[in-house]
């Protein structure tokens, strides 16, 4: 693939991310592969600049968002929180849904390799198409276009937060642990629902009821670091 179509490169990025860009030679570093520019001398630069750029970028407005939408949230808490949303899986996977991996401009033996279904090149190439979005359109226009990317992750966050090893963790700096108490079930075996007090040392902090112990005492635990902010912090 030695000549590339930007226009139709530019046309298939704005159908697929609803982005027009309007300098094209930053969109096509965007998606050069170091393994393409090394294969091609007429490519005078790759995204890895763009990726460096990009990653300060996602890491910024992803603070924020969560800084945001949980003001309940400890230091702790939200740096977890970030370390899930950013980590190289997730980003690898918004570029697939993007459909990114099938512009992306990769050397022969790359290829080959199946470097489009890399988990490390795709999490790269959305880096660095979050750097080319930041410098074409701005900061405000990046941050909703991440927002949207993200917002159902956010939202379910409380999901794939290990919340009761974080209350635990927050705890066990304070000399003191959690512990969950069974104090009801009730219902049908196909809709039982099970309720967990949460206790620290002789206060109980909360009752939650799930359908199952565990996400009772997640449910627990998630309102218990929210009781308990100012006193963990």
């Amino acid at each position: 693939m030695n000549k590339i179509n930007l226009s139709e490169v530019r046309k298939e990025i704005e159908k697929r991310t609803g982005i027009s860009f309007e300098n094209l030679n930053l969109l096509r570093e965007s998606l050069t592969h170091p393994s393409f520019k090394h294969e091609n001398s007429d490519i005078s630069s790759d995204n890895q600049r763009l990726e460096f750029l990009g990653d300060a970028v996602i890491y910024l407005i992803i603070t924020e968002l969560l800084f945001k939408e949980y003001p309940e949230a400890s230091e702790s808490l939200l740096t977890q929180m970030r370390i899930y949303l950013v980590k190289e899986e997730t980003l690898a996977q918004k570029a697939k849904n993007l459909r990114l991996n099938d512009l992306v401009f990769l050397g022969v033996g790359e290829e080959k390799q199946g470097g489009r279904e890399k988990t490390s090149i795709l999490c790269d190439l959305f880096e660095s198409f979050l750097g080319a979005v930041y410098l074409e359109k701005g900061y405000e226009y990046t941050k909703n276009f991440l927002k949207n990317i993200f917002r159902e992750d956010i939202k379910e966050m409380n999901i794939e937060i290990d919340w009761k090893n974080l209350l635990q963790t927050q705890l066990y700096r304070k000399g003191k642990k959690p512990q969950y108490i069974l104090v009801k079930e009730e219902g049908p075996e196909h809709e039982k629902k099970f309720y967990v007090e949460l206790w620290v040392e002789d206060e109980k902090i909360s009752i939650e009821v799930g359908k199952s112990k565990r996400e009772a005492e997640i449910q627990a635990a998630k309102d218990g670091i929210k009781r308990l902010k100012d006193g963990l912090s």
